[in-house]
């Protein structure tokens, strides 16, 4: 079973803060240097313009640092991700059930735990990212899109390879409603956008 790193998780996760906080203030100092140019303009005043221009400084750093540290941080937390949903797919492929023709799969979320299954089996595929510790909104859909993303990149990449299917398609479920269904392969042939995004990923 993949298993994510916890301690070099910790130590990412610590360096995104650090950004966000850095965007948090490069937000506030944003905020403030429009608001003392404004009363610049409003009152003919050196002093406004100054503090406004002062505020600018701080603003570069700060946008700066969280620039950095997304790219730093942030990538290397997507690709632990899509790393880990690409091992676990693999790893649980007979529970894909790529034998069928037609097949729905559905995902669905519990806290940390994510999960995936074909059709009406009871089987799942599980993705533990208990690793993460509580999974923010914003974190949470980008692990559903990651998981979307393979299931797309498997089945085009079978059809490339001379599979045949007549219907792949996904759902999300949350809060135990069923979403939208979503097609990868509709009667033999893939989803123009998934298989543009398929081959995007080569």
């Amino acid at each position: 079973m993949p298993n994510l790193n916890t301690e070099e998780i910790k130590k990412l996760k610590k360096g995104e803060l650090w950004g966000l906080i850095a965007l948090s203030f490069a937000g506030i100092s944003c905020v403030a240097a429009i608001v003392f140019f404004a009363l610049a303009i409003a009152r003919p005043d050196d002093g406004f313009r100054i503090y406004g221009s002062i505020l600018c400084a701080p603003l570069s750093i700060f946008a700066a640092v969280a620039a950095v540290c997304n790219l730093k941080y942030g990538r290397a937390i997507d690709k632990i991700i899509k790393n880990y949903v690409r091992e676990v797919f693999i790893e649980n492929a007979a529970l894909m059930h790529p034998e069928r023709d037609s097949l729905t799969y559905y995902i669905s979320n519990d806290g940390w735990e994510f999960s995936i299954k074909a059709n009406n089996f009871k089987e799942r595929i599980i993705f533990d990212f208990s690793a993460f510790g509580k999974l923010s909104a914003i974190r949470k859909s980008s692990v559903t899109t990651t998981i979307i993303e393979r299931l797309e990149w498997s089945y085009c990449r079978l059809y490339e390879r001379g599979g045949t299917y007549k219907t792949v398609s996904y759902a999300v479920i949350k809060s135990g409603k069923q979403g939208k269904t979503f097609n990868i392969i509709e009667n033999g042939t893939p989803d123009k956008k998934a298989y543009k995004d398929y081959k995007k990923q080569q």
